[in-house]
């Protein structure tokens, strides 16, 4: 899936959390946005997932602006896309098995709900969770839910994968189990967009960097070549990440 973003500009009152962006991004890939805290990088992942609608600027998908699609070609891109929230976003007054069941009962109507039940039990059993199926997301620790919310982006099996921090405030099992998901899902050559200060992730997994900083596109590239960079900023921030990375795993 080719995705272009032009001149885009998105404000918080008068104030602008992401001036003037303009990036197209490489399919097939996976794609770390990476920048401070505040920079902009989830309302970024927003934009580009058609969650937030910019104040200026455009996104095109395969070349047609996302805001004019018809209703038909809308849904089609919602049916292939998969988003995990930075705080899971489950609802709270489903069951777990309400949450990975509706996606599925949503974009393919014609599933039959044993198969539906089917995918569900499959999928919390790969993660340990079978026992928790009828449970409320307020029964499970901030951890499960994380991981939840993480393969209920994934049930539908989507082309394109959206993550928000997904390997942030959870212990190394469930980190481990993250990473091994998505290293399949990049075998698979879907197209992966990230928020991430995982330097782990980054350097296990990560094929293309969009660094950002004050809200502004600093710089974009294979990871390779942005790790060669010349540009102060953007040898500071990868810096950041390592180190926070080591402080990380050493607590």
């Amino acid at each position: 899936m080719k995705i272009e973003l032009k001149n885009i500009t998105v404000f918080s009152g008068d104030y602008p959390v992401l001036e003037n962006v303009s990036l197209a991004l490489p399919p097939h890939q996976f794609i770390a946005i990476i920048g401070p805290s505040g920079c902009g990088k989830s309302t970024l992942l927003k934009v580009i997932a058609g969650l937030i609608i910019p104040d200026r600027g455009k996104v095109f998908y395969q070349n047609k602006d996302f805001y004019h699609l018809s209703e038909k070609e809308y849904l089609s891109i919602k049916k292939i896309n998969g988003f995990v929230f930075q705080d899971s976003a489950l609802w709270a007054n489903k069951s777990i098995y309400e949450n990975l069941a509706l996606p599925l009962s949503f974009h393919f109507p014609e599933l039959k709900q044993d198969k539906i039940k089917e995918r569900v039990f499959q999928t919390l059993t790969e993660i340990n969770l079978l026992d928790s199926v009828y449970l409320r997301p307020a029964q499970l620790s901030g951890g499960e839910q994380k991981i939840v919310s993480f393969m209920r982006a994934l049930i539908t099996d989507p082309k394109l994968i959206f993550l928000d921090e997904p390997t942030s405030l959870i212990d190394r099992p469930m980190r481990r189990q993250i990473l091994l998901r998505l290293h399949k899902e990049k075998q698979n050559a879907k197209t992966i967009i990230c928020v991430t200060h995982d330097n782990g992730l980054i350097s296990q997994l990560v094929d293309y960097l969009v660094v950002l900083d004050t809200g502004q596109l600093l710089q974009a590239g294979p990871k390779n070549e942005i790790f060669l960079t010349t540009v102060p900023k953007v040898k500071k921030i990868l810096e950041e990440i390592t180190a926070s990375s080591a402080k990380e795993f050493q607590n």
